[in-house]
């Protein structure tokens, strides 16, 4: 399982193999030992060629049709996030995000890209306002809620067995994954996953009430894949802001950043067969801000001025 953080997906090279890819699967190289291989790829094509639909690389294959499809598909991975179903801009951007990216196939040796399986997040594209995260502070921004969507994606992929050739944290810690399992997209950062099978995988996602649950589907070869999130350590706050209000108050809460990092672990049966570090992430900490009362202080002067011109007399 390789994982290629960020931006430095421009080339793959495996260890013992003669296959190489250059530039996101531009140029391939495919040696003996693999051409076997991609003889079974393309007879799984012809096989389940008709269960695709021309020029976008869908499968007729949602949750319930992936689950009873007669042409093979098997359950690899499921992953599932929860969020309030009270906040109705992220619901909807969650729910459109979900709708774009269900019954998406990953062909052998192909790869997937959040954003161009996405599109844009705009008003036009249907996407409403919600709480994004920008430079270590929460606002308001047309998609929030998206990344909830790649992040269930990211974490159903890793259990799949799927490479992940581009990803990017948040720059805080976010509630509905464990630190380092989280992956951020925007306008300049994608999640990127590559299917190093010899036969295609389908994505399916489906919105519940306040959750979302993203399942592989593909060909079970036995193996199973965990992951574990460790804090390294944790990044005190620094001290907090102090603004003058009409109340003593705490505006926003302190809390701490984490150094973290995730290890994915491939199984067979109950024997594991490996373990990797596959990243290692930084979130900041969020630092307070707390509201003093602003105090009456002019009558007190007054008063005061008054006391001492009468001790002079």
């Amino acid at each position: 399982m390789n994982i290629i953080p960020k931006k430095n997906a421009q080339a793959v090279e495996r260890q013992g193999s003669t296959q190489v890819r250059v530039e996101r699967g531009v140029e391939m190289k495919i040696g003996r030992k693999n051409t076997t291989a991609l003889f079974l790829a393309g007879a799984v094509f012809l096989w389940l060629g008709s269960v695709w639909k021309n020029g976008d690389e869908r499968c007729v294959c949602d949750a319930e049709t992936a689950q009873n499809t007669p042409y093979g598909w098997d359950k690899i991975s499921s992953y599932t996030t929860y969020y309030n179903a009270k906040d109705e801009g992220r619901c909807e951007n969650i729910t459109i995000a979900a709708e774009l990216i269900d019954g998406a196939t990953v062909q052998p040796y192909g790869e997937f890209s959040f954003n161009k399986t996405v599109g844009r997040r705009t008003a036009e594209a249907g996407f409403r306002q919600a709480k994004i995260i920008v430079n270590g502070e929460y606002v308001l921004g047309v998609g929030g809620g998206v990344c909830q969507v790649s992040t269930t994606l990211y974490n159903a992929a890793l259990k799949s067995g799927l490479e992940v050739l581009e990803y990017h944290p948040h720059s805080l810690q976010i509630p509905y994954v464990a630190p380092s399992r989280d992956a951020m997209v925007s306008s300049e950062c994608d999640l990127q996953l590559y299917n190093a099978h010899a036969y295609p995988v389908c994505l399916t996602a489906e919105v519940f009430s306040g959750g979302l649950r993203v399942s592989v589907y593909g060909r079970n070869e036995g193996d199973r894949y965990e992951m574990i999130s460790r804090t390294i350590e944790e990044i005190p706050p620094p001290a907090p802001i102090v603004k003058m209000g009409e109340k003593e108050e705490i505006i926003r809460s302190p809390k701490n950043g984490v150094r973290s990092e995730l290890y994915l672990e491939r199984y067979r049966g109950n024997v594991l067969l490996s373990r990797k570090r596959i990243r290692v992430d930084e979130y900041r900490p969020t630092q307070g801000i707390i509201a003093k009362k602003v105090v009456e202080t002019t009558n007190k002067m007054v008063f005061n001025a008054c006391l001492f011109q009468e001790k002079l007399l």
